[in-house]
């Protein structure tokens, strides 16, 4: 690249997103700032310290559809510390009831409707309406159309609230009803209209993932892949400043401009790696309306009774009250945390909640219910509380709605590991 082509780019957020664009456009040549607010890098791949256990303080797991997130882990040097969660079951915990998740499905939708952990689930007439979606013809299906809505057309009351529900809720943080299939997945809509039935798209979808595990995990924390990943766009060039929260931003001509503590930086582009309330405060004409939040609340605990593993490696939630929807039993799910805990348990709650709600209170009575085991106050040896924001961003049409101005990561609609990195795997940006 010549000089006249080479370009400089303010990157704000130092997420995985952020990090992507900066170490993309670092390769290519180009100029590159990152401004992360807070003192470290990472945004929800980032950790925490919690009764001395270094843990991951937002995602702890990467989905392996695509295979995307592991070339990634790969290139940066870090592949031997990929990890595949122990092979437990999940639950589904309502207020009056419990059971395992059936094994075949996907995304809650039983692709063997009439297996026993199904029936165990919803019962035979439940089971029996669900296989019903085999047998009937398919009408109008297009991307907007509700999951919710299509589900319960399809499988029935029983099998939406039972199955479809908890698993999808607890990966959206919205009502199933809120839910397009169009963010699901691209092409779903086209897949149930072609293969004849939502049971038979599912079953379809669950043949083309990789074997083994729908997730996988790094040892020592998913946070090791955003510092291996900031390590990576430094030593291309980029500069990461820390601690250096943007408050404004504006156009000067062509070219934009970024305050951060009083600091004007100076760019050809700016790109937005921050959640879409933030890029609304930032950029007022390209705004949303919702900000839907989560809250993931860390216990660790002295409890003998959770050596069994009770409820395998985690539950999903519904219909209680506090807002809890789903809860990790993180030592029962890998082997190198359950190792470094040294006896101890380490769970975690996450809640849909808004910004006036503190779990912490409630957390320890919630993980009791949800696990099927009384914990006591004593038994709590810490606890950890962090907020997100954003936890569930619905697509953008336009991700350079103003020149010179890009959008990825949540900014632009995207949520979750494998979903990020298979959009940095595929940008043009800086190109």
């Amino acid at each position: 690249m010549s000089v006249a082509e080479r370009r400089s780019f303010t990157v704000v957020g130092a997420g995985p997103a952020g990090l992507l664009a900066a170490r993309r456009l670092a390769r290519a040549g180009h100029h590159v700032t990152v401004l992360e607010s807070e003192p470290h890098v990472g945004g929800r791949v980032s950790r925490m310290s919690v009764d001395g256990l270094d843990l991951d303080a937002g995602a702890e797991s990467f989905a392996t559809r695509g295979g995307h997130v592991a070339r990634l882990v790969h290139d940066l040097g870090i592949g031997d510390s990929i990890v595949a969660p122990e092979p437990l079951p999940a639950w589904v915990v309502t207020p009056d009831d419990a059971y395992p998740l059936p094994r075949a499905g996907w995304l809650g939708v039983p692709t063997v409707s009439l297996a026993r952990d199904v029936r165990r689930a919803i019962g035979w007439r439940g089971a029996l309406r669900a296989v019903g979606d085999r047998l009937r013809p398919v009408g109008h299906v297009a991307p907007d159309t509700s999951l919710g809505s299509l589900a319960r057309d399809r499988l029935g009351d029983r099998a939406t609230d039972r199955l479809v529900a908890p698993v999808v809720q607890g990966i959206y943080s919205r009502p199933i009803e809120d839910i397009a299939l169009g963010d699901i997945a691209p092409g779903l809509a086209e897949d149930i209209r072609t293969k004849g039935g939502l049971v038979r798209a599912a079953t379809a979808r669950r043949a083309a993932a990789p074997a083994g595990s729908a997730v996988l995990g790094l040892r020592g924390g998913v946070a090791t892949l955003a510092e291996a990943l900031a390590a990576d766009a430094r030593a291309a060039g980029a500069r990461i400043l820390t601690e250096s929260p943007v408050g404004a931003v504006e156009r000067v001509g062509k070219r934009w401009r970024a305050w951060s503590e009083g600091t004007a930086h100076d760019g050809d582009h700016l790109v937005l790696a921050v959640p879409r309330p933030i890029v609304s405060a930032l950029v007022p004409d390209v705004a949303w309306a919702e900000d839907r939040q989560v809250a993931l609340v860390t216990l660790v605990l002295d409890a003998p009774e959770l050596d069994a593993a009770p409820r395998g490696t985690g539950v999903l939630a519904a219909g209680f009250d506090s807002g809890a929807k789903a809860l990790t039993h993180s030592t029962a799910k890998w082997s190198w945390l359950a190792a470094a805990a040294e006896g101890r348990h380490v769970v975690r709650l996450s809640y849909g909640i808004d910004n006036a709600r503190d779990a912490r209170p409630h957390a320890l009575a919630d993980a009791s219910a949800l696990l099927g085991v009384s914990l006591r106050e004593g038994q709590l040896r810490d606890i950890e509380r962090v907020q997100w924001h954003d936890s569930a961003p619905a697509a953008v049409d336009d991700r350079e709605p103003v020149p010179g101005l890009h959008l990825v990561g949540s900014a632009a609609g995207l949520s979750g590991l494998a979903a990020i990195v298979a959009d940095d795997a595929s940008s043009t940006l800086g190109a």
